[in-house]
């Protein structure tokens, strides 16, 4: 869609009492109430050092919110979404999830279509009995907060048994993530009032108990037993007794009134549920085939894109175990008819798609056992490593076999550059560079064509704010030789130039911390003006040299023809060392 419409569905959307517009970035705020928190745990010794530090935060920023267009619906609905990794509550939402998730059972849960297969297949309806789906109303935002404080009173008996936290800080602590969430669009702020944030680690485990209270309270106040009831998050899917789906439809609607549910029966004796449909037949037995709904492309990993030849083949391999998983009404050759018209459509060769579904029936074999060093009676688990490699043809495969001779626990995944997020503008605001964290930075000499290269985890503001108090330190006193100086204020104090920090630069990131330090020395290593210590690169391994190199030269071919192609032909050449002959 148009960025205009979009801006005016976003706007539409938050212009209601969920979400408060608030005059300031409430981030600090909340950062400094969320390290206070996690200090009483520590004071408390509920939680060691170690877990302290990774529940505390220093480097929080506003999330930023964005839609997700409900490509189902008309008028194209926008889904509220925010990732709230940068979030000042994010580690703490994370903890009390886990002790959420150790102490949650449901009776009505179902984890995936394959569970749901099996379970359905299984079941006779009793007589003049039909099939329905609820669906209840936007969930997360939703659900009532007061109400999960309530269901965590209910259920703290068996809660408790997995954390030494007593209840009114653990209710303390979920209401502060409730209520921290916050997010930007365009530049404005915004606070939600009710429910649970589309993104946050809590809502899912939240939203499912208070759900499953619901089915629970609700079933007690039916004047039948329902056959079949199954929750998947909000999709609730029921046997009822014709007679009955308006009244159910209405008890479940009474429980609160932000939880309301739409109901659809099942038509001609089919009801599409998940990525099945249902089909009842006249004897009353339930079986599933494989469903894809109406507004679906049936695009999948296109054969001729720029992938492994592996990914391709168990992208197929996948669609065709779910298509055969989840069809118990069709016979084989109907189901390797749908699977043939869906590879073809996406380009995969014919005779690829036959030798698949020629072994639809085949066991799969289990994979071998990784080598471990551990004894023989030892019962340990050998830990998988996962890492990503560009993908690149032919060098890609080759590295691959090489690396798992050496090291069989390593699984390496191939991924490509070209994503639709290099070639689509974000939809998201963008982040303030003195926000980002975990930065390789330079800053430049105000009286020499050198600069200074550092890196920081703390927010770039925050490291430019210490090498700001730094300087004023150098103005305001005398120099003592014996003190230690950074590279940035010893350039300062040889040369007596000045730096400016108002146009500081971050030249790389990564979102993990421990890559910070070799990256430094890569880059240092590779700017022929810094003012840095030659020391700051004493760890560099060897290893580096010949690929720093390489890039070294690419970079400098691939500037010198940008500049040659942007010269006009009648100017002359600066490029030659021979400057004098050149004077304008």
């Amino acid at each position: 869609m148009y960025t205009a419409e979009y801006d005016q569905k976003m706007q539409d959307l938050l212009d209601n009492p969920t979400y408060k517009n608030t005059n300031k970035d409430p981030t600090a705020t909340l950062q400094r109430k969320n390290n206070s928190l996690v200090s009483k745990l520590l004071n408390l010794k509920i939680v060691d050092p170690s877990t302290a530090a990774r529940l505390r935060t220093y480097t929080a920023i506003c999330p930023r919110i964005y839609g997700q267009p409900k490509a189902h619906k008309a008028d194209l609905p926008l889904r509220p979404a925010v990732p709230n990794i940068t979030a000042p509550t994010y580690a703490l939402s994370k903890y009390i999830a886990s002790i959420l998730q150790k102490a949650f059972t449901s009776e009505y849960n179902i984890t995936d279509s394959f569970e749901f297969t099996r379970y359905i297949n299984t079941i006779t309806l009793p007589p003049n009995h039909v099939l329905a789906s609820f669906d209840v109303v936007s969930l997360y935002t939703n659900v009532p907060q007061d109400l999960i404080l309530q269901t965590i009173k209910d259920r703290w008996p068996s809660i408790s048994e997995n954390t030494h936290i007593d209840l009114d800080l653990f209710l303390e602590m979920t209401e502060f993530c409730l209520k921290g969430s916050n997010f930007q669009f365009r530049g404005k702020f915004y606070l939600q009032q009710t429910g649970t944030a589309m993104g946050s680690p809590l809502s899912p485990i939240l939203a499912d108990m208070v759900m499953e209270d619901l089915l629970c309270n609700t079933t007690k106040k039916l004047s039948f037993v329902p056959p079949v009831l199954k929750k998947y998050v909000d999709d609730l899917v029921l046997a009822l007794p014709q007679h009955e789906t308006q009244n159910t439809l209405c008890k479940f609607n009474e429980y609160h009134p932000n939880l309301q549910f739409t109901m659809e029966e099942e038509s001609n004796g089919s009801l599409p549920y998940l990525d099945t449909k249902i089909i009842h037949s006249a004897n009353q037995t339930l079986s599933t085939e494989w469903y894809s709904k109406p507004i679906a492309s049936g695009r999948l990993l296109n054969y001729h894109s720029f992938h492994p030849l592996a990914m391709k083949i168990n992208v197929a391999t996948n669609f065709i175990h779910r298509v055969t998983s989840l069809t118990t009404n069709s016979s084989i050759t109907q189901q390797k008819h749908i699977i043939f018209q869906h590879l073809r459509r996406n380009s995969y060769p014919s005779a690829l798609i036959n030798r698949l579904t020629n072994s639809i029936k085949q066991p799969i074999t289990a994979p071998a056992t990784p080598i471990t060093n551990s004894t023989p009676g030892d019962n340990v688990v050998p830990e998988i490593t996962y890492r990503t490699m560009v993908n690149i043809p032919t060098l890609s495969s080759i590295l691959i076999s090489i690396l798992k001779k050496d090291y069989p626990l390593v699984k390496i995944a191939l991924k490509t550059i070209k994503t639709t997020r290099n070639l689509l503008g974000p939809v998201t605001d963008p982040i303030e560079p003195l926000q980002h964290s975990n930065v390789i930075y330079s800053i430049p000499c105000n009286d020499c064509a050198k600069s200074y290269i550092g890196m920081t985890k703390n927010q770039l503001k925050t490291r430019i704010s210490g090498h700001k108090s730094n300087v004023n330190k150098l103005l305001a006193t005398p120099y003592q030789p014996s003190e230690q100086r950074t590279a940035l204020t010893q350039h300062m104090i040889d040369h007596e130039h000045t730096f400016n920090l108002s146009k500081t630069k971050i030249i790389d990131r990564s979102y993990k911390a421990s890559d910070l330090p070799i990256l430094e020395m890569c880059h240092i290593q590779n700017t022929p003006n810094t003012v840095n210590f030659r020391t700051d690169v004493d760890n560099l391994n060897i290893t580096y040299a010949g690929i720093l190199h390489t890039y070294q030269n690419t970079t400098s071919r691939r500037s010198q023809i940008t500049l040659n192609n942007n010269r006009p032909t009648n100017s002359p050449d600066y490029s030659t060392t021979d400057t004098q002959s050149h004077q304008p």
